[in-house]
Order: C-alpha cells, then structure tokens, then sequence
C-alpha cells in the first residue's frame, strides 16, 4: 500500500514537471532537450497531450491495479501502450500503420482470452472484423501515397497531385476505426463483453488513433462536403444520446455517451484553421480522462453489488466520499467548469461563424450532450435504502479517481 501511494505521489510530481518543463522553455526546446530529432518521429502539442493521457490511463493503472489484473493481461496491456505512444508520435506512414495496429491487437487478445463475459466471442469476432478487414485498405492506400511522392514521411507529402477522393476514402477507414456513424455497431458491443482496464484503454485513447489519423493523413479535406457528412454524424449523435436515456447496462451506457460525444473533435477539424486546430486533440485529452474516471468508478461498483445494472449500482453509493466521486465523475461526462471539455466547446463554438441554423444546432448538441450525465448524476444520489457501505479498503481505485479526477479540472491550466 506504502509503495503505491509513494509512487503515485512521485508519478503526480514527475507529470506536473513535465508541465513546467513544456510551458516554461517551449515545445520544441523541450522535446530537443528530451530527445533526438529526426524524421520518423514528430514531437508537437498532438503528440505531447496523447502521450501524457496514455501516461495517466494506461502507466498509472498499471501500478495502482497491479493486483486486480493478472499477469497475462498486465503484458498485454503494457504493449498496447507503447505502441500507442508511438503512434501518437511517429512520422513515418508505414510505421504508424504497424503500430496503429500493434497497439489494437492486445486489446482484442484479453476480449478473448482475459473477459469473464458469455458474449465474448461474439464481441471480439465483431471487433476483429472492423480491425483486420479495414487494415489492409488502410496500408494499401498508405503505400500508395507514399511510393508517388518517393517519401514515407507525413510532413513531406504533396497532398496536392492527388485526387481527392482518395483522401476521402482514406479518411472513411479511419472513420471506421473510431469510429462515427454508421461505423459504430461494435463500440457498445465491445464494451459490454470486455474488461474495465479494457474499456478504459478504448475509450480512452484507442479512439484518438483514428482522429490522429485523420491529422496526419487528410486534414485538408474538411470543406463543404465533409462537412454534410459530419453534420449527419452529429444528428445521430443526439440519438445515440437519447440511447443512454433506456440503457441500464453502466458499461453499454458509456459507449454511447463516448459515441456521442465523439464527433465533437471532428467538428473542431472543420471549424478551427491551422493554428487552433490543437483545441480538438485538448478535448480529446480531457474526454479521455473522463471516460477512464468513470469506467474506473463503475469498475469499483461492480465489485461491491456484482452487478452492472443502474438500479442496483445506485445502492452501493453510500458514504460521502464515494457520492463526491460520483459527483465529479459525472460532471467530468457534462463538459461542467473547470474540466477541459468545456472550455475546449466554448471556443469551438466562438469560432462556429459558418451558418447561423449550423451554429444554433451546435450549440443545442453541446448542451444536449451534458444533460444526460447530468439527469443520471442527480438519479444515482436520489435514493431511498442502502444496502452496501463504501469499502476503503480499495485504495488502488480511490487513487486512480482522484489522480485522473484531478487532470480533469485543473488541466486546462495548461490549454
């Protein structure tokens, strides 16, 4: 216990210096200082708020649950986060699409192997499916962009000399990977069959891949007509909000939530220029500490009532530091101040001058969006009996809440 709490303080230090070092001597002398330039590898605001998310979910997790995972799964996990780090940050088309894959594949070995669910086979040939058949498009397309212009770097591309259909196709396979509508059948399915770590891996940063690839691939091509296209995405988010409204399953609930919330960087891709385009991946960051809080808390409530089932999981809140943590956690989903969410909408809205139907819709969708956590927040704390007490005993997730709980509400002092 003395190890872990000593680790997590040093890791809170370690992260928060990091910060100082990044803000106080700038990005790219940082990053000189840290490590050697060269073209495979790109160091810039994407790469640092990806990378310092998958430190937060997937290195501090590790250490806090070492004993609620087994020894399989902790390898497992482990590869899946650094090949994840070094997709955020590689430069070189063929290596990206390798680890892109990489960090995927042990997520779908513990959907198999590690998840103690009936329908685990069901979920992971479905997550299998949209894996492996969009792979091979996806580095057939990059090795043709890359023979054409005679190089594998991302930053010396002509996107110019070629047609833009075929970017459009490219950015569908990632879409799929994300993924959006009407690609997004098996995120709710994989999340009710896999493990919690699991979850909070996907939700919490296997997401962002497909983003990412959309930045370094095809950013250009969010004019008028993907524009139609994220406009539907975004009338289907409301429903898959709506979704959330009857689902009772905690698991499947935030599925939805995630893929609702989801198409909100994507917006930020068509209505910021070069410069604030960093704002999507800011949300991204902060979306992906929220996902895993909560992930981690129903984690904990499933092991107190055995259950995934609201109705029940409302009981197991007892105790006033549990209902503070259900409180922030929920909060964290509404975009609520301070977290990063917010302040990441409220500029993506100032900077919505496109049509003035679009932006009312904008709007209506940003605050659509957080009153479902919201009304499902004020439901958990509503109760009548109590049938369990909050077990201290649980260190490992009280520190996991509060570290990532923390990130949330003060990281936008960093934006």
């Amino acid at each position: 216990m003395f190890y872990s709490i000593g680790t997590s303080f040093f890791l809170v230090i370690f992260l928060l210096f990091l910060f100082g070092l990044f803000f106080s001597i700038g990005l790219s002398s940082f990053w000189s200082f840290m490590f050697v330039s060269n073209n495979y590898f790109v160091f810039d605001n994407v790469s640092f708020y990806m990378i310092f998310l998958v430190l937060c979910l997937g290195l501090y997790s590790q250490n806090l649950f070492v004993n609620n995972l087994s020894v399989v799964s902790r390898v497992f996990l482990v590869v899946s986060v650094f090949f994840s780090i070094l997709s955020f940050c590689v430069n070189h088309s063929i290596l990206f699409w390798c680890f892109y894959e990489l960090s995927m594949l042990p997520l779908l070995y513990l959907i198999f192997f590690e998840s103690p669910y009936s329908e685990r086979f069901l979920a992971g040939w479905y997550f299998a499916c949209y894996l492996l058949i969009t792979s091979v498009p996806l580095v057939l397309i990059l090795l043709y962009l890359s023979l054409i212009n005679c190089c594998f770097f991302f930053n010396m591309w002509d996107f110019d000399c070629f047609s833009l259909s075929l970017f459009v196709l490219l950015s569908f396979v990632f879409f799929t990977k994300v993924p959006l509508f009407p690609f997004h059948t098996w995120l709710p399915m994989v999340h009710a069959e896999a493990t919690s770590m699991v979850s909070i891996f996907l939700s919490g940063y296997i997401m962002k891949l497909g983003l990412l690839g959309v930045y370094r691939c095809c950013y250009f091509i969010f004019n008028n007509f993907m524009f139609c296209y994220l406009f539907v995405c975004m009338v289907f988010s409301v429903g898959f909000l709506l979704t959330c409204v009857n689902e009772l399953d905690g698991k499947r609930w935030l599925a939805f939530i995630s893929l609702g919330h989801i198409v909100v960087p994507f917006v930020g891709f068509f209505v910021c220029d070069w410069v604030s385009v960093n704002i999507s991946f800011f949300y991204c960051l902060g979306h992906g500490l929220s996902a895993g809080l909560v992930f981690c808390l129903l984690w904990y409530l499933y092991d107190v009532c055995n259950s995934r089932n609201w109705l029940l999981l409302k009981s197991c809140i007892n105790g006033k530091f549990l209902m503070i943590f259900v409180i922030f956690s929920m909060l964290s989903l509404c975009s609520f101040p301070t977290t990063i969410q917010f302040f990441c909408e409220v500029n993506m809205v100032k900077l919505s001058t496109y049509l003035l139907i679009v932006l009312c819709y904008w709007v209506f969708y940003l605050f659509f969006s957080g009153i479902i956590p919201l009304v499902l927040c004020g439901y958990l704390l509503i109760r009548s009996e109590f049938f369990e007490d909050f077990d201290y005993s649980h260190y490992s997730f009280n520190y996991f809440l509060f570290f990532v709980g923390f990130w949330c509400y003060v990281g936008i002092l960093f934006l």
